[in-house]
Parts: C-alpha cells; sequence; structure tokens
C-alpha cells in the first residue's frame, strides 16, 4: 500500500467523522422504498434503456435508485461495509454524471454504460439508508470516479482508460486483498479474434495479437496487431472489441499456440477506483466504509447533500448542494460546475453554452445557421431540427460521446457535440468546427452505409470549400479503415486519418462529381 499523504490522512479523518453506520440501522429491520423516496428530498433520476434497448424512461427517486444499482452492481453477500461504501460511490456516480443521456431524454442508462439497477433487497436498501445523501466530493464538487468487480490485486489510473482523464484519486495502486485469487485463462482462435475486430471496422488478414505497452499497474495498454489496419489498437478497445464478458480484464499475457491465441488474466473489469470484491474482503477482515473509501478513492471528501441525513450521521451540510434542484437531477448547478448553459435559437436551431464561456450563444446560433444554409446550398440537403452543445470541460464531452480528449466534435443523428471553445480556438478554431460538424449531420443520411471515411471526408471537404492541399498527389494514399477513424490511440493518429479521409473524397468526387454517389 503506498505511504499515506496528508490528504489521504485528512481524508480518513473526514470520512470517519461523516460515515456513522450502526447496528441500530439492520436492527429496524425490513426498508421500504417510500422510506427512501422520502429521504430523497424530491430529487429524482430518469433511468433510460442502454444503446440498442427498448423501454420506457423511468423516474426513480435518488435513494430507490442507489438501493436498485446497488442491488445489480454489488455482492448479494458483502459484509455492511462494503455494501455502504459502494451505495456512497453509486449514489456519487449519479449525481457527477447526472445528464449524461440528456439528448436521449434521461440522466442515465440501465447498462454497463452507466449503472445496471435491478430488484432492490433487504440488505442494499439498509446501505442506502445507513448512508442517504451521502457522496464523494473532488474541488467542491461530485466526484468524477469509477468501479469495477475486481481489480486482479492492482488498481488502474483513469487516464490509461480513458486517455485525458486525470484525478490524483484514481492512479494505479496494489490491493493487498487478492493474494489467493487464481488466474483466469482463456483461448481463442486468431479468425475468432480477427471476426471480431472486423466488427469494430479493421481491415485485411490478422497475424498474430502482441502486447506492445504496459500500464504502471501490468495491464495491456496496447497491442500489436500485425496484418491488420490500423495495426495497433489501445488495450481497453481490444478488450471492447472481443466482448468484456468474454475478456475479463486487460491484465492478461497473451501466449500463441499455432492458430490459438491464449490468454492468461487476473481481475474483471477496467480495475479503476473501488475493487467491489477487494472491498468486501477488506469490510470481511475488519475495516470499516470510511476506510475502505479512503483506500480506493484517497483525497476525496464525503459530504452529506442538503436537507438530506442518514442514519445516525452527523454530516455537515454542505451549502454547495443547495443549488441540485429537486425537479431531477439533470437540471442541477452545483458549485464548482458552470452554471446552467445559456441557451439561443432560431425555430429549427438550438445551441448551448456554458454561462462562463469565450463564445456567446447568439454567436453559435448564428455561425450554426450560416453554416447549415450555405452548405445545405451546396449539397441540396437540411437537416431539422438540430442541437448544438459546447461543453464546459473534456469530461462532460467524454461522457456524452465516449470519444477522447482529442476528437473536436461529434455529429450524430440531428445533435452535435463540441469540445470547450478554447480548445476549439486552439486547434481549428470554432467557426471551423461548427461548419465541419454540421456538414457531417448533412451528408450522413445519404452515406449511412458507405465506409466511414466516406462521410468523414465528405463532412471536412464540404466544410472547408475547396480540395485539401495536394490531393491529386496523393493517389496512392491509402483510405482509412473505419477502425482508424473510431479507435485511433492518440491525436496524431487520428489527424492522419481524417486527412487520408479527405484526401481519398477528393479524388473520389473528382471523377464523379457527386457526393452521394462516393463509395
Amino acid at each position: 500500500m503506498p505511504v499515506p499523504t496528508r490528504m489521504h490522512t485528512q481524508a480518513v479523518a473526514r470520512v470517519a467523522a461523516v460515515v456513522a453506520v450502526t447496528s441500530l440501522v439492520s436492527a429496524q429491520g425490513d426498508v421500504t422504498d417510500a422510506q427512501l423516496e422520502a429521504l430523497s428530498r424530491g430529487r429524482v433520476v430518469r433511468v433510460g434503456p442502454a444503446a440498442g434497448g427498448r423501454g420506457p424512461v423511468i423516474e426513480l427517486p435518488l435513494e430507490v435508485y442507489v438501493a436498485r444499482v446497488l442491488a445489480g452492481e454489488g455482492e448479494p453477500r458483502a459484509a455492511e461495509a462494503a455494501q455502504q461504501a459502494l451505495a456512497i460511490a453509486i449514489r456519487t456516480y449519479a449525481l457527477a454524471n447526472a445528464g449524461r443521456h440528456a439528448r436521449e431524454g434521461f440522466d442515465l442508462c440501465d447498462g454497463t454504460h452507466c449503472q445496471v439497477p435491478r430488484t432492490a433487497t433487504a440488505a442494499s436498501r439498509r446501505a442506502t439508508l445507513a448512508t442517504a445523501g451521502q457522496l464523494l466530493t473532488y474541488s467542491g464538487a461530485p466526484a468524477e470516479l469509477f468501479y469495477s468487480a475486481s481489480c486482479g490485486g492492482y488498481s488502474e489510473s483513469a487516464g490509461e482508460v480513458w486517455p485525458g482523464l486525470s484525478y490524483p484519486y484514481l492512479v494505479a495502486a496494489p490491493d493487498d486483498v487478492h493474494a489467493d485469487d487464481a488466474p483466469w485463462m482463456l483461448e481463442l482462435t486468431i479468425a475468432h479474434v480477427q471476426r471480431s475486430l472486423e466488427r469494430v471496422g479493421f481491415d485485411g488478414r490478422l497475424r498474430d495479437v502482441r502486447v506492445d505497452e504496459r500500464s504502471a499497474s501490468g495491464r495491456a495498454a496496447r497491442l500489436q496487431l500485425p496484418g491488420l489496419f490500423p495495426d495497433v489498437i489501445a488495450g481497453d478497445q481490444f478488450r471492447a472489441a472481443l466482448g468484456t464478458t468474454v475478456l475479463r480484464s486487460t491484465a492478461f499475457t497473451i501466449e500463441r499456440r499455432g492458430s490459438t491465441l491464449r490468454f492468461t488474466g487476473r481481475g474483471y473489469g477496467h480495475g479503476v477506483g473501488m475493487c467491489v470484491i477487494g472491498a468486501g474482503r477488506r469490510a470481511e477482515r475488519g475495516e470499516n466504509a470510511q476506510a475502505i473509501l479512503a483506500r480506493y478513492y484517497p483525497g476525496l471528501v464525503l459530504t452529506q447533500l442538503a436537507g438530506s441525513a442518514a442514519a445516525g450521521s452527523s454530516a455537515p451540510r454542505d451549502p454547495a448542494y443547495d443549488g441540485v434542484r429537486r425537479a431531477g437531477l439533470a437540471e442541477r448547478t452545483i458549485a464548482g460546475e458552470s452554471d446552467p448553459p445559456r441557451a439561443a435559437g432560431r425555430a429549427s436551431i438550438t445551441v448551448e453554452v456554458p454561462s462562463v464561456s469565450s463564445v456567446d450563444a447568439a454567436e453559435v446560433e448564428r455561425l450554426t445557421a450560416a453554416a447549415h444554409d450555405a452548405l445545405g446550398r451546396t449539397l441540396g440537403v437540411s437537416v431539422a431540427p438540430m442541437t448544438l452543445r459546447i461543453h464546459a470541460s473534456l469530461e462532460s464531452f467524454r461522457q456524452a460521446t465516449g470519444r477522447p480528449w482529442w476528437v473536436s466534435s461529434v455529429a450524430d443523428g440531428t445533435s452535435i457535440d463540441l469540445v470547450p471553445a478554447p480548445l476549439l480556438a486552439q486547434r481549428e478554431g470554432v467557426e471551423s468546427a461548427i461548419r465541419t460538424a454540421v456538414a457531417e449531420l448533412l451528408v450522413a443520411p445519404a452515406l449511412a452505409e458507405r465506409p466511414r471515411w466516406v462521410r468523414v471526408g465528405a463532412a471536412r471537404y464540404f466544410a472547408r470549400g475547396s480540395a485539401p492541399p495536394a490531393a491529386d498527389a496523393r493517389r496512392d494514399i491509402r483510405c482509412p479503415s473505419d477502425a482508424e477513424l473510431t479507435l485511433a490511440i492518440s491525436a496524431p493518429a487520428q489527424r492522419d486519418a481524417e486527412a487520408r479521409a479527405e484526401a481519398c473524397f477528393a479524388r473520389a468526387y473528382a471523377r464523379t462529381r457527386e457526393w452521394k454517389s462516393v463509395r
């Protein structure tokens, strides 16, 4: 275990002062949803279906939601201290990520992209009651945190899994309760791995898979894929392509046996933040909730939401949370975050800009409308209604889109998400980014069944208004695979793939002069 810092020591002391879990809670008998709803003080989480799923949006009182997610994500027979620690992490995640699926009309989905709720149990309700209203904060706001089933003996840093996301409390560190864990083993044919990678956009014929780089925790950070385009992939992306329930974690070694690859590994999940199995073992050996939280989230401060109180808790109320609106978490204002975004728009265009921003909402609306009208005349198409949102932070952009920090914009359906304005100014500029994103919305329906480079290249080409530099001279250029555009492992790789997409489109368009026919 790392040497405790002053911040770590303060965190233990603060958590100890806040988390008051007594045997009286379990002696009260079964806790009801009505009790948890009363403790929610009108705070509601709107839960919708995960990607690809169907179902209604359900509004759940905050504490009812926590109890249900605890039943879905926790260990059913874990000791109370572990259940309580995870309940606090779940509540913190819900508050920090409220509105993550705002474009779809709800706060959080019911899949692993967010948190998985199940029917609440007596144990999950008790743990929720014992910690009602408690959350972990960082710099005065709900902490961006994560948890996984098992870190396998060594937690992972957030930045290794989500590039650009770096917090001092989500770092790689040993976890000494996994010494007796047996390694897992998985055998897959190279052909099977190739088919999995083809489904996410890789081209070519796979010859082997080799770990090229490891993170500080020993996980596979980057893999070589000889024979494919691209021939590298991030470890977490590789696991996602094969299936996160198939390849349990990225903490593995690979041994090739003829046409078969044998993966031997440890842990289950991304390994960032709290280890659910590890927390259970710590509780079994006598550690309380405060020690568990301080171990997995060093430096965070436990805070009591205004107007709520846990059973037996004497937690100080933080006035920063008076702004959590009772109408629903998605409409909250929390100190440390931006104020509610400024909105502007005409009948068919709505823009959202952080209240503290270098660009004005009305100006963004004007640029969006101008781009739509000019590009619409050139392309002969239109899209309405259209929503454009400039995010206040990279974390907000990543949460909404799932894309890394080096991507400037994501255009999907009728919605556009942009990274913060200062970053756009440092890159291509706000106006250029808006033109490119609007162009992609306009060309996407007609090019939906084409390779991704056609859509990306067309958007860049028409947004620029002229052929890319030296396009005619690059007749031997290789058009990027879908994976090169969506799974790039670095900013230079992303830029190179986008530039090649534009050059490929320009080359094809010069022959056909009909953008809808480019393939």
